[in-house]
């Protein structure tokens, strides 16, 4: 597996939602301000539709899989920000993602902590606002 995403040398952050390049929210702008984008990746989990934003929660099962992107943080202080924008609802833990390209990192991810409902599950595990 690649480097560490643990917080130490330069942490890595897989984001699927609101976090992604392009999104126009202050979190996503100070985020792609301090990282460096490394590509498409998948990371083993489910995807849940809660409105105006994702939910990503542990996989279930085998082939259960999140669409999103690794960044890699040139200044790890913003994970403090991002924490304090996902709020207690989610937590920060770190997980494998796959680049596009086929290699494997260790990533920091924001899971979901609260109950979701299976009907709003997205099953091809991509969130298209």
């Amino acid at each position: 597996m690649g480097s560490s995403g643990d917080g130490s040398g330069c942490p890595r952050l897989f984001v699927y939602g609101t976090l992604r390049r392009g999104e126009r929210n202050r979190a996503a702008q100070r985020l792609w301000a301090m990282a460096e984008p490394l590509g498409g990746a998948v990371a083993r989990g489910r995807l849940y539709h809660l409105g105006t934003y994702p939910a990503m929660t542990e996989a279930r099962g085998a082939g259960e899989l999140v669409r999103g992107e690794v960044a890699r943080l040139v200044d790890a202080s913003v994970l403090a920000e991002l924490d304090a924008y996902e709020g207690p609802e989610y937590r920060r833990v770190v997980l494998e993602a796959v680049l596009d390209t086929g290699e494997k990192v260790e990533a920091w991810a924001y899971l979901f902590t609260g109950d979701v409902d299976e009907s709003v599950r997205i099953h091809d595990g991509q969130w298209v606002q």
